[in-house]
């Protein structure tokens, strides 16, 4: 049974108290503090508010929400040097620990009900279980839920109790945490109530295993696998080249998606998906399919397209399909495929937006170098060639626009050549995505980087036997996340530009092509498609301010040179 109770919102149940939100700290401030305390303290806060545009009277002025405004800002993003940040940062925070929320203890202000108080004295020697399960008893007696009524519905109210308190440092561990203690008391103290609970938030997975399907679908699937990757270079229908094991792991995936779909449909029970023939009936194609269209949980156009193109490989390489037996399978695909080709991913195109700012260009152009600077003042010689290793891979990053795959097996036996002063990095056909040979030149200055790097400091890093330029500490290439993490986190922490490694490619061909329109072929080339249009399609299509400010030049000139005339 449940007290009857006045009913409260859950996200209201740890928040009754009064909140003092920043713009309560700044008014403290301004009427106790005098002088230059006063005056630097009261313009850190208006950099919060006017800079960052953090609403100081709706923050809740506690440890927590500082520490999530401060993590989130970087010295350039509010235009300020490193002192003048940090000095922001310890102004507002000493307020607010002086005058803000204070701490609190949730089980000291609220008394657990009787019945929770008798099952907390059960445990009273364990102070570990007792602190553990000591906000579920105090949430359930002011919801008037009795222990022998929990369910993982109330734990769900719980976490939105525990979300809305601004002390709670990390809501989800606390739940995960009560979770546990409970299960524990459930199978240890005599008398605590039976009911087994387990995470609101668990989701079944939806898509299955390879090894729940029939033996005979995973034997299929490792047929194709060996036909993909030995093709017979006599057989018609066979791929042109061998398939690689990137390819080969993502047709994988999607095979495996494609069959859950189909089960789940419950259109074809699990033991008829015996063999990749189960996709070839124009009920079964589309079914497998619908749950990937665009909609509310697939936000791009093209997903369900890719798929479709992959099973049209299967069946034609893979299970000799001819043309007639295909068509109805091929209208599918072309109906599926997107209006506008392929194009750039909304996440890509956010991020992009903040190259639309001439200071945020510079400051990624000039980064090599000062990543180099930083680098050369650390005393420790192996961290300093770390920090002189990073600004060598961001340079190559910005200046050949190379893949990570390509960047990190970089081989200085065979990637890196010499003709006199130039340097040239070669890529080859195999080595390539697209199977496009590259040869690049480096400017001057990645040289002189390069050149540092293999003179001074690629011998201190452990694993600088092996043949590639960034090695890694088993003598293998550099792995692909310590890669990923050198080209994007040290732009985030000093230069306050978030990007993933892939969008450098992005970057270049937007900076360029926005102010040289004609070295659209160029920028294509480098990046090695065979085709411009791909270029166009999947890497540009953020330069239509850049075109408007062309247009606007061009008509105000003509405006201009007519009133001259005048």
């Amino acid at each position: 049974m449940q007290h009857d109770r006045k009913f409260i919102p859950d996200a209201e149940v740890f928040t009754q108290a009064p909140r003092i939100t920043l713009a309560d700290v700044l008014a403290r401030v301004e009427k106790e503090y005098t002088g230059s305390a006063l005056r630097d303290t009261r313009s850190a806060f208006r950099a919060l508010e006017r800079r960052v545009g953090i609403d100081l009277g709706c923050a809740i002025a506690t440890p927590t929400i500082l520490r999530d405004i401060f993590s989130g800002l970087r010295p350039v993003s509010l235009g300020v040097g490193e002192k003048r940040f940090a000095n922001i940062c310890s102004s507002v925070t000493q307020a607010a620990r002086r005058y803000g929320q204070p701490r609190t203890w949730i089980t000291s202000e609220i008394a657990p009900a009787p019945e929770w108080q008798v099952l907390l004295d059960q445990i009273a020697d364990d102070q570990q279980y007792r602190w553990g399960l000591s906000r579920l008893a105090c949430y359930c007696s002011v919801k008037g839920i009795v222990p022998e009524a929990v369910t993982v519905e109330t734990l769900r109210g719980l976490f939105a109790a525990l979300e809305a308190e601004a002390v709670s440092k990390d809501p989800r561990n606390l739940l995960k945490r009560t979770i546990s203690c409970w299960n524990h008391c459930r199978r240890s103290v005599p008398g605590w109530p039976k009911t087994r609970l387990s995470s609101p938030f668990k989701t079944a997975p939806y898509m299955l295993t390879l090894e729940a399907f029939p033996e005979s679908f995973q034997q299929d699937i490792g047929n194709w696998e060996t036909r993909m990757r030995n093709p017979d270079p006599l057989d018609p229908k066979a791929p042109v080249r061998a398939c690689r094991p990137d390819t080969l792991q993502g047709y994988r995936f999607t095979f495996r998606r494609l069959a859950t779909a189909l089960v789940r449909s419950g259109l074809v029970p699990m033991e008829h998906v015996t063999g990749l023939d189960v996709f070839f009936t124009e009920e079964n194609f589309k079914a497998a399919l619908r749950p990937f269209l665009k909609g509310e949980r697939v936000k791009t156009d093209g997903y369900a397209h890719k798929m479709a193109t992959q099973l049209l490989s299967a069946g034609k390489q893979h299970l000799g399909l001819d043309e007639s037996e295909l068509a109805p399978f091929q209208a599918i695909v072309q109906r599926l495929k997107p209006a506008h080709g392929p194009s750039m991913g909304e996440r890509n195109r956010a991020l992009l937006a903040q190259f639309d700012d001439e200071a945020v260009v510079v400051r990624l152009l000039g980064f090599p170098r000062e990543e180099l600077g930083r680098a050369l003042k650390i005393a420790n010689p192996v961290r300093r060639a770390k920090g002189v290793e990073r600004a060598l891979a961001i340079s190559l990053a910005i200046f050949t626009g190379l893949r990570v795959k390509n960047l990190r097996q970089l081989r200085l036996d065979q990637n890196i050549r010499r003709s006199g002063h130039r340097v040239f990095v070669r890529i080859a056909q195999d080595e390539a995505k697209t199977h496009t040979s590259l040869e690049l030149e480096l400017p001057c200055e990645t040289i002189e980087l390069l050149g540092l790097f293999l003179a001074e400091h690629r011998g201190l890093i452990p694993g600088a036997d092996s043949p590639y330029l960034f090695p890694g500490g088993t003598g293998l290439a550099r792995s692909y996340s310590a890669m990923r993490d050198a080209l994007s986190k040290p732009l985030w922490r000093h230069a306050g530009i978030r990007l993933s490694p892939h969008l450098y490619r992005h970057i270049i061909a937007k900076i360029v092509v926005e102010r040289r329109p004609e070295l659209a072929l160029d920028v294509s080339r480098r990046l090695g498609h065979k085709s411009v249009n791909t270029t166009y399609q999947s890497y540009l299509g953020t330069e239509g301010p850049a075109a408007s400010r062309r247009i606007n030049t061009l008509l105000t000139g003509l405006r201009d040179d007519g009133d001259k005339r005048q």
